[in-house]
């Protein structure tokens, strides 16, 4: 049985205890539901004194984001505010209960309007059974109503000119689909890594000869070789740490 030294045992608790930690990790993530929202995270919960609001909330490219939904079925409208930090405030209302529009080979479709700030930002038909389901009064199909969020990615200010957009407005009015962090792929993609690493570093010689055992009889390692092979336990643990952290903060 070969002796292992300081270094292997290192690599071997480390790598099991990253196992471990992170598979626990990755269940609970995966039990804290929340929504996608400009490539980041937002959890969902319930206002302890307003049944009817459900906030969104969580931390977006270095400032706090907070949105609030207000569901206000006998007005048949529901608010939706939009806050980044100090940075924007949008105040944004989706009223349905409206006469239905006449869309083109569709027939009625919802007539909705949605404002932002107190200004009308859409008012016509809406369909969420098509990708382009958004229509003019006239029940025309009108491709500029597509919803593009504007913000800046080219510096370090993301949210400088940041606007909510209409779809996004819409999306959290009717609830957002709820996602979780974490894939459990990237995780046993992980966890492979690191049974090889484990290996490597429990059986450094054995898997050598195993695998030269059919070019070289009796096959002894170089200096630069075992070298090689330490830097790598080195290197190698820090690297599944990264992919696993990224594992952890995945979204679909």
């Amino acid at each position: 049985m070969e002796k292992r030294s300081v270094l292997q045992k290192v690599v071997l608790i480390s790598v099991a205890a990253m196992a471990v930690a992170f598979a626990i990790l990755t269940f609970v993530f995966h039990r804290l539901e929340g929504v996608k929202f400009e490539e980041g995270f937002l959890r969902v919960s319930a206002q302890a004194d307003d049944p009817a609001a459900t906030v969104y909330a969580g931390k977006i490219q270095g400032e706090r984001v907070k949105i609030t939904v207000t569901d206000c079925p006998d007005e048949q409208r529901t608010a939706v505010e939009v806050q980044v930090g100090d940075r924007v405030r949008d105040e944004c209302v989706v009223e349905t209960g409206l006469p239905p529009i006449q869309a083109d080979q569709l027939g009625p479709v919802e007539h909705i309007r949605i404002t932002r700030n107190g200004q009308l930002l859409f008012e016509g038909g809406y369909t969420a059974e098509h990708d382009m389901g958004w229509y003019d009064l006239d029940g025309n199909w009108d491709p500029f109503t597509m919803s593009v969020s504007y913000s800046s990615t080219a510096g370090d200010d993301y949210w400088e000119h940041y606007e909510t957009d209409r779809g996004t407005i819409l999306s959290f009015a009717r609830g957002p689909q709820l996602v979780s962090r974490g894939s459990w792929m990237l995780y046993f993609t992980m966890l492979l890594f690191s049974g090889l690493l484990a290996l490597d570093a429990a059986y450094p010689l054995a898997l050598f000869r195993w695998q030269h055992m059919c070019d070289v009889k009796d096959p002894e390692p170089s200096d630069f070789y075992l070298e090689m092979q330490r830097a790598g336990w080195c290197i190698y643990p820090f690297l599944i740490l990264i992919g696993y952290i990224i594992a952890l903060r995945a979204l679909p």
